[in-house]
């Protein structure tokens, strides 16, 4: 077997200290899963979106092809979505639809703690919703990229990475990929492991498509 690299494929409540107690947060409830929206194309691949704003939603990059159309599921409808920018260096896209009634979640305004709960939200393989648990591991130093121990599969790129601050269910990333080690000329997953593009580039992506816009 090859050198293994690891990459990303595409106590009593009385006695917390306070910010402790207000990291608190239960399994994520509907306004924070609504959030998390199915990214269709006309070449047939599926990814999964964030409702970041009015009528936008974020998306990994690498699961738009500017030859084809993008659709966002909303409220069953399959809605056309136009992209306003995409970077792929950061694996960050912004697409224009619809959005409706669906609450836009906030984007997590301080880093992870060591071992922070997470929960990864998504489309697996194209079927129904998926919530997974995990904690944070490691931010990378090359790339910035935050690990978690939340598994996730294909199809759920593009979906949300969510932390609890302030007793408050925020964005904390953007799921790009599950972790997978080379061996020969194929990859294979960890158990366990998924990476995500942390909120200080996607606060730095969202500066440039509102300079754009104004």
């Amino acid at each position: 077997m090859n050198k293994l690299s690891v990459v990303a494929v595409l106590g009593a409540i009385c006695c917390m200290p306070l910010k402790v107690m207000a990291d608190q947060c239960g399994w994520p409830q509907q306004d924070a899963l609504a959030s998390v929206v199915r990214v269709t194309s006309d070449d047939g691949s599926h990814a999964s979106g964030v409702v970041i704003g009015i009528n936008r939603v974020l998306t990994a990059a690498h699961a738009i092809d500017e030859h084809y159309r993008s659709y966002v599921l909303i409220d069953d409808r399959r809605a056309l979505a136009t992209l306003t920018l995409i970077d792929r260096s950061r694996d960050l896209a912004i697409l224009q639809v619809e959005t409706g009634k669906i609450e836009p979640i906030a984007l997590g305004a301080t880093d992870l703690n060591s071992s922070a709960k997470v929960w990864a939200v998504g489309f697996p393989r194209a079927e129904s919703k998926t919530t997974s648990s995990g904690s944070f591991k490691v931010r990378a130093a090359v790339d910035g990229a935050l690990h978690t121990t939340a598994p996730i599969d294909s199809g759920q790129s593009g979906g949300g990475l969510i932390s609890c601050e302030q007793g408050k269910h925020v964005l904390a990333g953007m799921l790009r990929g599950f972790a997978a080690y080379v061996n020969g000329d194929s990859y294979v997953k960890i158990k366990n492991h998924s990476v995500s593009v942390a909120t200080a580039d996607i606060r730095s992506f969202i500066t440039e498509v509102n300079s754009l816009q104004n």
